[in-house]
């Protein structure tokens, strides 16, 4: 009777090595395969930023709540980002939207490529008063971070993942 539970045993720890094995392997595959459309996206300049972090300047890294993200496709910036920090003489508090909402057409894009698979890409948007320039930092491996210098705010940093911008 213990031969047979000790075989059965034996068994049950090959089989789930195996699956564990097959599993990794699978993921590496994905992992390969996902790294291409990212950095073809981030080439092409058609890519989304989604926030997975918020760190304000002051205070604890945040969570958000729901989904927030940058969407970037030559000739428009599309932004719509949590902000937790200082407010400063003529940050436009009441306006009645965040600061960090906005869509603009009219901004310049330094992007150089930082060795295989990282991008560094620094937007000013020269039609919001609020956002001085924002400083992507993105990965072909789907993660990225963004710092935001606001004019009468805080500094605030966001680490996400990228991906393609849908058409």
């Amino acid at each position: 009777m213990k031969e047979v539970i000790r075989s059965i045993n034996v068994v049950a720890i090959v089989f789930f090595m195996s699956m564990f094995g097959l599993a990794s392997c699978s993921t590496a595959q994905q992992t390969t395969a996902a790294k291409e459309p990212v950095a073809t996206s981030i080439d092409s300049s058609r890519w989304r930023f989604d926030v997975q972090m918020t760190r304000p300047q002051e205070g604890m890294n945040r969570i958000p709540n729901g989904s927030y993200f940058v969407i970037y496709s030559a000739g428009k910036l599309n932004v719509y980002l949590p902000y937790f920090g200082r407010a400063f003489s003529g940050a436009e508090v009441f306006q009645g939207k965040s600061a960090l909402d906005f869509v603009s057409k009219d901004f310049t894009v330094e992007k150089e490529q930082q060795g295989e698979g990282k991008w560094r890409i620094v937007i000013k948007p020269k039609d919001q008063a609020q956002v001085q320039s924002m400083t992507f930092v993105l990965f072909s491996n789907g993660s990225g971070s963004l710092d935001i210098i606001m004019t009468n705010r805080s500094p605030i940093s966001y680490t996400g993942t990228v991906s393609r911008a849908k058409s």
